[in-house]
């Protein structure tokens, strides 16, 4: 009889984070009941990839909102404002954006094409369980993307989930959230889970008194069913996601609560659309030992709406894109023997994309430029992954080749490894290749938002050939991944305590990089290879111990050193802290009150072209980011808690340009954000469930 764990693990056999699992013999276990609080933050060192899981517990200490904003209480991913109005968060990975990890949900490949930059902006955190996040080149059965590594979230769907969960929340800069889980159905072999959300920035602020709006205003709304059932030889889910995300930001008008919209200020407006449906199904056929077969099919449909009106004699840019995609993935996992396992399959895509992107006058139907483009995208991949596995060594080793139909045949190998030296000290060690489909105007959107001119390759828009038919008219990005990390587990004050160390080396073969320094009035969308291929070191050391009981203390430090060719030679990414450090403190008393204590300390960003900028330094300074939240578990399921974020009041001044530069035009630039723009903010909340 085939345990349900290892279907549980079938169905998610194409994971970054799961390794060969042997049989067991259940027959001699027997039980055990553990009671307690699960950890918010759990390390995964079992298998052959070193991975986090970040649970429900640790999301409760941000309080809210969306999935790119619970990442405060980790090191190992950071967020980031994109730019100094837009709003947008980019999340990092060793030192690289978003757009270089591998985003999926239950490893459904989710965040792809024109999704790469907001899709996880978009997930509301309270309906979030787990979240694992794996450095490094995944396996080669997830997709021949994903450089820097992989973050997998998983939806509240358990059977010990709660047949209703109402979460609130309210701050006081004008930001509210709502979320509703319901639990439709609860038979044994069936259950059904419906997601709500409503999420709004009603008032604008400018703490910074820079007369620019801190956050944008915003409206999201967020729907979803997830429903799951298991068979006698099978298991399966099946659901969909539907969120719509509108913004306004810039210029604040007359009574300084709302954003202008006045043709003679500087303001953007957008929306986005998405719609997301999936399947899944594990098959464990009989008289076939532990040889089972997986199945993934996921289809979307994503749409961008972006208008930007500059000060630049009334000039409006827009960017109107749509997006159809298809996945499928076919598995089939089988045990060998003892020490060797097997995995195989075939994976399929196909995209149809439309974009538009235009400048013209106000009220005009003359355009500077006016690039129209309609591509269709099919690949087809095998991929196969051998396991080998004892009791103090494990040796993963992966190949897939891929054919995509404007990019041709390619090859990504990888190979991941554990040596156990013994029950307390674990080392691990991967280096693969990894490639990805740039999609250049829509994940740089961000950087298009000012009086600068737009170059791609080095030509103006409007020069870009007509006859180009790649995709966003750029070939792949390549790079090389190689890491090895340390665990180790130990006793201190009594208390069980563990070190974390990681190195890790991105060495790009052919890079897409924004280069804002080589000319002050442009922004050169580049691809960079061989030599001027750019790459990234990091190293991260965690400490986590309990002092105390209840009590519990992280330390964390980062350095990264992400090297790009900008201006004719090799530069510090612009605007990313090399330095940083990150200390959590967690206490939970007898009575059920919790306190959670954070600080980030940024070490010095570098400015580009801070020649033009006012204080005409070349770097940011250090500072540090405090959070403190109260909560209170009450009985019936109540739950209260309150909070207060950057309780130094910490801002940055000036954000966004707004002058004359060094040729004396008029101009306008958000792109220098290196902080927060709002300061202190307090904030209350509550969650309520019925079991």
């Amino acid at each position: 009889m085939v345990n349900q764990r290892i279907l549980l693990s079938i169905l998610s056999a194409t994971s970054v984070f799961q390794t060969y699992a042997q049989s067991i013999d259940t027959t001699k276990l027997e039980s055990v009941h553990i009671h307690g609080e699960q950890s918010g933050e759990v390390v995964n060192s079992n298998g052959a990839i070193l991975s986090q899981s970040l649970t429900e517990n640790e999301f409760k200490k941000a309080a809210c909102c969306t999935l790119s904003e619970s990442f405060d209480l980790s090191n190992a991913v950071e967020v980031s404002n994109s730019d100094g109005v837009s709003g947008i968060k980019q999340v990092e990975m060793l030192g690289l954006h978003s757009r270089y990890v591998l985003l999926t949900r239950d490893n459904i490949p989710m965040f792809q094409g024109l999704a790469v930059l907001n899709g996880l902006s978009n997930i509301p955190g309270p309906f979030v369980s787990d979240v694992n996040i794996a450095k490094g080149a995944g396996s080669a059965t997830l997709g021949f993307d994903g450089i820097t590594g992989g973050i997998n979230y998983l939806l509240k769907a358990s059977p010990k989930d709660p047949k209703v969960f109402i979460n609130g929340y309210q701050s006081d800069q004008g930001r509210s959230e709502f979320n509703t889980i319901i639990k439709t159905a609860n038979q044994k072999n069936f259950k059904n889970f419906t997601y709500m959300h409503y999420g709004n920035q009603w008032m604008a602020t400018d703490m910074n008194k820079d007369s620019y709006s801190d956050n944008p205003l915003s409206n999201r709304l967020y729907l979803g069913n997830h429903s799951n059932f298991q068979g006698k030889h099978s298991e399966g889910q099946f659901g969909f996601t539907l969120w719509t995300d509108g913004r306004e930001s810039g210029k604040l008008g007359r009574n300084h609560y709302e954003i202008s919209h006045s043709r003679d200020n500087f303001n953007i407006f957008s929306r986005e659309n998405r719609f997301e449906g999936y399947a899944k199904l594990g098959i464990i056929p009989e008289n076939m030992g532990e040889t089972t077969f997986g199945n993934i099919l996921n289809f979307s449909r994503h749409e961008m709406d972006y208008n930007l009106r500059t000060n630049r004699s009334g000039v409006v840019r827009k960017y109107l894109a749509n997006e159809s995609r298809i996945n499928y993935s076919g598995l089939i996992q089988s045990e060998l023997s003892e020490r060797w396992g097997i995995k195989a399959g075939l994976s399929a895509m196909a995209a149809i994309t439309n974009q538009r992107f235009s400048e013209a006058l106000s009220q005009s139907t003359v355009f500077s430029f006016n690039l129209n483009q309609q591509f269709i995208e099919n690949q087809i991949g095998a991929f196969s992954e051998f396991v080998y596995a004892t009791e103090t060594f494990t040796l993963v080793t992966g190949l897939r080749a891929d054919y995509h139909n404007h990019f041709g045949w390619f090859a990504v190998p990888r190979i991941h490894g554990k040596w156990e030296l013994n029950k307390k000290n674990k080392l691990f060690f991967q280096t693969g290749i990894a490639r990805r489909n740039p999609v250049v105007i829509a994940e740089n959107v961000p950087n298009l938002f000012s009086d600068r001119s737009i170059l791609l390759n080095n030509n103006l828009l409007w020069m870009t050939s007509p006859n180009n038919k790649l995709p966003f008219y750029m070939q792949q990005e390549e790079g090389w991944n190689s890491g090895i990390s340390f665990v180790k587990n130990f006793m201190f004050l009594g208390y069980p305590s563990d070190i974390m160390l990681d190195v890790f080396r991105t060495q790009f073969i052919s890079q897409i990089v924004v280069d804002r320094d080589a000319n002050i009035n442009s922004i050169n969308i580049i691809r960079n290879t061989g030599s001027e291929a750019g790459f990234t070191e990091s190293f991260h050391a965690e400490w986590s111990f309990i002092p105390k009981i209840r009590f519990k203390v992280k330390l964390a430090y980062r350095y990264v050193n992400n090297q790009q060719f900008l201006g004719n030679e090799f530069r510090i990414q612009p605007f990313q802290s090399r330095h940083r450090g990150l200390v959590t403190v967690h206490y939970k008393t007898r009575s059920n009150w919790y306190f959670d204590l954070l600080s980030q300390i940024n070490g010095p960003k570098r400015i580009v072209n801070y020649q033009i900028t006012n204080n005409n330094v070349e770097f940011s300074p250090t500072y540090a980011i405090v959070n403190l939240q109260i909560r209170k578990v009450l009985k019936k399921g109540w739950e209260l808690y309150a909070g207060i974020e950057n309780i130094g009041d910490f801002k940055q001044k000036s954000p966004i340009f707004e002058g004359i530069n060094l040729v004396g035009q008029s101009f306008t630039d958000p792109g220098f954000g290196w902080g927060p723009a709002n300061g202190r903010m307090t904030y209350l909340g509550f969650r309520w469930e019925v079991k």
